[in-house]
């Protein structure tokens, strides 16, 4: 019997007639009907909850397992921030503590966070398609859900969708938005945080209005070629211009140049000094402690110093004799916005670190730079440059506005499309290898791009990646009150002739007050109320160590007695806490026998010159401030309220509660304000 024949006498047995038809579509039906339970039935997730049990029967706590453990299918639905969660179908032992030994997904135990799991669920941190029941589709990208899981280096992301501060918990996450700050990404790419507020960035590229004052063409030649060959610190990108087009951009920034009569009406330093030496240049840079915000390369090409300032390892070869010297006398006076104070150094002190500054050079880095003199047709080129590369999103220049929308915004760069993005072969079609990739190379992406090359680490582009991937569609959408708001700078600012010398010091680039400032050194808003009047209007005239193990000190700015006094009132009556009452312990409270007591208390019972030294011959604590004369820097109303709760008086020190007892806060401090200066206690 042929194929065909078959067929028909098949066909006719099942629907030869209006019966057989009926019964063999019946037959169809139902066979069709039997096949959602039984995938149900052999469903992963079911799989799954019987491995669990498995695992659990095995253990000693099983019957308290067991009783926890609810069979069947799960969903936390999370409305407000638009997620529908599935994920403890499978992962069943999310909240058994018991079950920390067990490494086995998904019947690990999550580990405990400062959230709750119910209310959170899993995919709102995690990411992937919380409404999926399948391993592939929960985790993966499939062609109808492009956000997968998120790789675990990456996790801390999420955290930045509702909280737009720093946290302690979240080192990743905070050095990447430091990082995009810092390096100005965000002068070019906009970045409107969740809070409606724009992300600001922190570097200070200097204005080039009057950049040849400064310097010479061949170095702005040999920096706009590579400004890390110049400094390795440097967090200006490079560009990758031709020789051709770095000849004309030095061109144009040379020929946009402006003079400035401020600098040329100085005094010159050197007249009539005898040529500085070399040793007392560099103890005046230590004595004047540059290195606090200043770094240098030493012998072994290792940084040494801070970096709220440039880098001077070779200031030489950059700085004209002329302008440098302009600019220790007041720095101002070329930036009036610039972070360094104005140190007040005479003529010869001028002349002394200026020639030790200009002796930092490097020959090679323009020794290869000739340059022949400028045509117009080179300087309008070098505008084009400079205007198409976006040179004026970070400097100003003459001639040139500042752009407006120069890059992409990256507000919800964390929720891209991939369908959108264009992959260079070879990248692996995800979004945080598409974000690493462009950070890495950017001219990958296009010969034509603009975007410039940087030198980040590796850890520093996956901290770059965890801080871009917070910026989600979610993070912009999700109700206010779901949100923990960043703290902002304040616009604090001192008034009368106190302010006027502050803002001339600079106090806020490494002081706050009141909410605005820096964090290199210590809060001033209550120091008022924490020091006494002699000792600060003797610190300011000659700034002594407290810490000595710290490198960073603040400097001798040579002021003169009505300065110390004017910024010393001030201090004492403005920066004050209602929290402390100045005269409340007066130095008759203190007894002997409670000096004594604190003695025992400090050395015995809670060990305090672990951290600090009262005894500098026998005392090994370095962490904490030194407390060998603390009783004629500190209030003893301050102390005793410092004892009592240190966090209170200084967010964020790293003083423990030791939750003292009124008695032992008062002896404590009566011992403390017993150490009355260096002197005696080095003759102890």
């Amino acid at each position: 019997m042929s194929l065909a024949e078959k067929i028909r006498s098949l066909r006719q047995k099942l629907f030869g007639d209006p019966a057989r038809a009926f019964g063999s579509m019946s037959l169809v039906l139902l066979a069709m009907l039997a096949i959602a339970p039984a995938k149900n039935f052999f469903s992963e997730w079911r799989h799954y909850q019987k491995g669990y049990l498995k695992l659990v029967r095995t253990r000693a706590d099983a019957l308290t397992l067991e009783r926890h453990f609810s069979p069947g299918f799960k969903q936390i639905w999370l409305p407000e921030m638009g997620a529908v969660d599935r994920c403890t179908t499978c992962h069943v032992a999310q909240k058994e503590a018991s079950l920390s030994d067990v490494s086995l997904q998904p019947y690990r135990p999550h580990p405990p966070i400062p959230h709750s799991l119910t209310e959170f669920g899993c995919v709102v941190c995690h990411r992937g398609q919380g409404a999926a029941t399948t391993v592939e589709e929960a985790h993966s990208s499939t062609k109808a859900w492009e956000q997968p899981m998120l790789p675990a280096r990456y996790l801390e992301s999420s955290c930045g969708q509702c909280h737009l501060g720093p946290m302690l918990g979240t080192p990743q996450l905070n050095m990447g938005r430091q990082l995009i700050t810092r390096y100005g990404c965000v002068r070019c790419h906009a970045v409107m945080q969740p809070d409606g507020t724009r992300m600001m960035a922190t570097d200070d590229p200097p204005s080039l209005e009057h950049i040849a004052e400064k310097t010479t063409r061949e170095w702005i030649y040999a920096w706009v070629k590579n400004p890390q060959a110049y400094a390795s610190t440097a967090t200006m990108p490079n560009f990758q211009l031709s020789d051709d087009d770095a000849r004309d951009v030095s061109a144009f920034l040379m020929a946009q140049s402006t003079p400035l009569p401020a600098i040329h009406n100085q005094p010159a330093a050197k007249a009539g000094a005898a040529s500085p030496e070399a040793t007392a240049g560099a103890s005046l840079y230590g004595e004047s402690f540059c290195a606090s915000c200043h770094a240098v390369q030493n012998a072994a090409g290792a940084l040494v110093g801070g970096d709220l300032g440039p880098e001077l390892t070779r200031i030489g070869s950059k700085a004209k004799p002329e302008w440098l010297e302009a600019w220790l006398r007041n720095s101002s006076l070329y930036d009036p916005d610039t972070k360094m104070p104005h140190y007040r150094f005479d003529q010869k002190q001028i002349a002394t670190l200026a020639g030790f500054l200009e002796a930092k050079t490097d020959s090679d880095l323009t020794a290869n730079v000739h340059l022949s003199e400028a045509t117009p047709a080179q300087i309008q080129h070098g505008k084009t440059l400079a205007t198409e590369y976006g040179c004026a999103s970070c400097h100003e220049i003459n001639g040139i506005k500042t752009p407006e929308n120069f890059a992409p915004e990256l507000s919800r760069v964390g929720s891209r499309s991939l369908a959108v993005l264009a992959f260079p072969e070879g990248i692996a079609h995800t979004l945080p290898d598409y974000i690493d990739a462009k950070v890495r190379n950017p001219r990958a992406f296009g010969s034509g791009l603009k975007m410039p090359q940087y030198t980040f680490t590796e850890q520093q582009r996956s901290a770059i990646i965890t801080a871009l991937l917070a910026l989600t569609e979610r993070a912009q959408t999700q109700p206010p009150a779901l949100r923990t708001a960043a703290v902002h700078e304040s616009n604090y600012s001192p008034a009368g002739k106190a302010g006027q010398l502050m803002a001339d010091l600079r106090c806020f680039s490494c002081h706050a007050i009141n909410g605005r400032g820096g964090d290199m050194a210590p809060d001033l808003s209550w120091e008022g109320s924490a020091v006494q009047r002699p000792w600060l209007a003797e610190f300011l005239r000659n700034p002594e160590t407290l810490r000595p193990a710290l490198i960073r000190r603040m400097p001798k700015f040579n002021l003169t007695a009505d300065e110390i006094n004017t910024l010393t009132d001030y201090i004492m009556v403005v920066y004050q806490t209602p929290a402390v009452d100045r005269d409340s312990m007066p130095a008759s409270s203190f007894t002997p026998d409670m000096v004594e007591q604190g003695r025992q208390l400090f050395y015995s019972k809670y060990a305090c010159q672990s951290c600090h030294i009262v005894d500098p011959h026998k005392d090994k604590g370095y962490i904490g401030p030194a407390l060998w004369a603390v009783g004629t820097h500190l209030n003893g109303a301050w102390v005793y309220a410092y004892l009592k709760n240190p966090q209170a008086m200084r967010p964020g020190t790293l003083e423990p509660d030791q939750h003292l007892s009124d008695a032992e806060a008062r002896s404590l401090t009566a011992f403390l304000m017993a150490q009355k200066s260096a002197k005696q206690a080095g003759k102890k």
